[in-house]
């Protein structure tokens, strides 16, 4: 029988100590990952006890007031609050700045939707016209200091966002008319597509082939935090007088909160905290439950255990093997996909660019024993598109959506004529596949450097882990992996298009949209970026030009409005990378997350969605 997490587990929290801190890389609160990233999840470990976060004396749930007090942790403050140049933290800032339109979890679909915050109604196409839109804005609701928000604060937000000066991190104009030419100072402010016709309504002038495919792509465009509202006034007096720095949102007493919640309190390195404004001006607050939300500044997982321990916090991470028999425990899979880059275009190694070799490693990794052996709360995937991933249902693509993995068109995919399975592990194919590349090789042993990231102890378990997986499977007489501890910043050296300096590379992963998992630039072969390519080393050069091709119909062009055509691309784009690519798909990275008796989170899954949601969890 499982058994609760105890108020106290000192005997397990003597043993946490030998381990490692496991969160995402880059930071942040541990709910989200780093795009492109290599798995640091064993990185080092920052002590911050529970006497060192300087927690305000706040933590107590509401206590007898009965004010429901949601309290988390979060591997750093944000550094600013400004939502033009903000990077972390977006489903957080969200709640202090308001928007058009908000993302909020259905609890009845398990899924993602968007509600009116200040628009008033859906957006429309201005007649025929693809690439006009508009869309209305309430009247009555207002910035927390009483100044009044109506379609020319909007205007002059979104002029503020672009302000060449400033080079905000959040630009968002390039994708209409004369956005480019504005930033560029070609062109007046007057000229670009986006405007407040009157005091209730904006318009929005796409360049074509940006615009969005209907309205609910509008909706996630304008629920973005750096599509939101500033205070023009407070963001004017806080820009340098060389116009090139802004300090908007650098402290409490620089930033005016505009959404649901207001900002109470910002102590940068320390705590940070938002309450539910009461204010008439205020909108959509009935949609969230907690009266405020506190994020105390913790980097080390130990700590945090005691905190949640000690009942002062109401959301922990215990991936450690000693929470395995705790109940309650929701599970949260990161939207990156790790696994073993092998460099097709190697100079040095001739069999790695026979793709026999690479079908004979994919169905050789016994993914179930090998990553459950390194990484127990991950879920090991052959996938290259997560089980999550979803799509618009060409039925009704507006109002719903499927899983993408179990679609026809995906089930439908072949590796060489073969049927996908989620372990992907086929030790009788994979040594038929190597023995083809062994012949190939003129019946001489293959022998690869198998290179990892040397900052944490289980990405040497990961590595040595792969490396006894294949030296037994295929006989180390016939093959070897050797490995090679390198630095990351070397690691991403190497993998640059420019040198692909390396035989395997076993540390990193990819990132992908998991309502869009074909949207991914990474494979996109003709972009000009250094590291467009650095993980598509595709066989072929009819491979690499069918998936352009198939991704900018999907992203600009044919397909754009077409459901089912883009399910079809999808399901083909990821049959080329099954068949053509390099990459061989590992595990999604997973964290187990335990919850307060105060709430109940309205997630049932917890993957992705959990972060955000927590805004609308029950308090019990």
């Amino acid at each position: 029988m499982k058994r609760r997490m105890s108020r106290f587990l000192a005997t397990f929290l003597a043993a946490l100590m030998l381990l490692s801190l496991l969160a995402a890389c880059g930071g942040g609160n541990n709910q989200g990952s780093t795009p492109n990233t290599p798995d640091n999840s064993q990185g080092g470990n920052n002590v911050n006890t529970p006497d060192d976060t300087d927690t305000p004396d706040d933590t107590t749930g509401g206590g007898d007031t009965g004010e429901k007090v949601l309290r988390l942790t979060t591997g750093e403050c944000p550094a600013t609050l400004n939502p033009h140049q903000m990077s972390t933290d977006y489903y957080n800032i969200d709640k202090i700045v308001a928007k058009l339109y908000h993302m909020v979890y259905d609890e009845a679909s398990q899924s993602r939707t968007y509600i009116e915050e200040l628009a008033d109604g859906d957006p429309y196409m201005v007649g025929d016209d693809v690439t006009l839109w508009e869309v209305k804005v309430k009247s009555g609701y207002t910035f927390v200091d009483g100044t009044p928000i109506d379609a020319y604060t909007f205007e002059e937000s979104m002029k503020l966002l672009n302000d060449p000066k400033l080079a905000n991190r959040n630009v968002f104009v390039t994708n209409v008319v004369n956005g480019q030419e504005y930033l560029l100072g070609e062109c007046e402010w007057e000229d670009v597509g986006y405007k407040a016709i009157d005091a209730n309504t904006i318009q929005v002038h796409y360049l074509p082939d940006y615009e969005p495919v209907n309205a609910k792509d509008f909706k996630l465009t304008f629920s973005f935090a750096g599509n939101g509202v500033v205070h023009p006034e407070m963001y004017k007096s806080c820009i340098s007088e060389d116009g090139s720095q802004c300090t908007y949102g650098s402290s409490k007493e620089t930033f005016v909160s505009s959404g649901p919640y207001e900002l109470t309190e910002l102590i940068q390195g320390q705590y940070w905290e938002i309450t539910k404004r009461t204010d008439a001006g205020a909108p959509i607050t009935d949609v969230f439950t907690p009266d405020k939300v506190t994020w105390s500044e913790v980097t080390d997982t130990n700590a945090k255990i005691q905190l949640f321990e000690q009942g002062q916090i109401d959301s922990v991470a215990a991936d450690a093997a000693a929470y395995d028999e705790y109940e309650g425990a929701r599970y949260w899979y990161q939207k990156d996909n790790m696994g073993i880059y092998l460099n097709g275009e190697s100079p040095k190694q001739a069999a790695l660019k026979d793709v026999n070799l690479r079908y004979a490693l994919y169905w050789g990794l016994n993914r179930d024993e090998v990553v459950k052996a390194v990484y127990p709360i991950s879920d090991p995937s052959s996938y290259m598109y997560m089980d999550f991933a979803t799509m618009p249902d060409p039925a009704d693509p507006e109002n719903k959506v499927i899983n993408y993995r179990e679609s026809a068109e995906a089930q439908a995919i072949r590796m060489d004529g073969h049927e996908l399975t989620k372990s992907g592990y086929d030790p009788d194919l994979a040594k038929e596949y190597f023995q083809k590349a062994y012949e190939a090789n003129g019946s001489q042993k293959i022998e690869i450097v198998a290179y990892y990231g040397d900052s944490g102890d289980s990405l040497k378990a990961w590595a040595e882990a792969l490396q006894a997986n294949y030296n037994t499977l295929f006989g180390t007489d016939k093959f070897e992996i050797t490995l090679q501890a390198t630095p990351y910043s070397m690691l991403y050296e190497q993998m640059t298009r420019d040198k692909m300096d390396y035989d395997m590379i076993v540390s990193c992963g990819w990132n992908m949209d998991p309502t869009q998992a074909w949207n991914n630039t990474n494979w996109v072969y003709s972009g000009p970026w250094t590291y467009n390519t650095q993980y598509c080393s595709i066989a072929s050069v009819e491979a690499r030009e069918e998936w352009d091709d198939l991704f900018h119909k999907c992203a600009l062009y044919d397909y754009k409005r077409d459901d089912q055509k883009k399910l079809e691309s999808m399901a083909r784009m990821e049959e080329i990378l099954l068949n053509d690519c390099c990459f061989i798909p590992g595990y999604f990275r997973g964290t187990r997350y335990f919850f307060s008796e105060r709430i109940t989170p309205i997630a049932e899954m917890g993957e992705p969605e959990l972060g955000f949601a927590l805004f609308q969890a029950k308090f019990n």
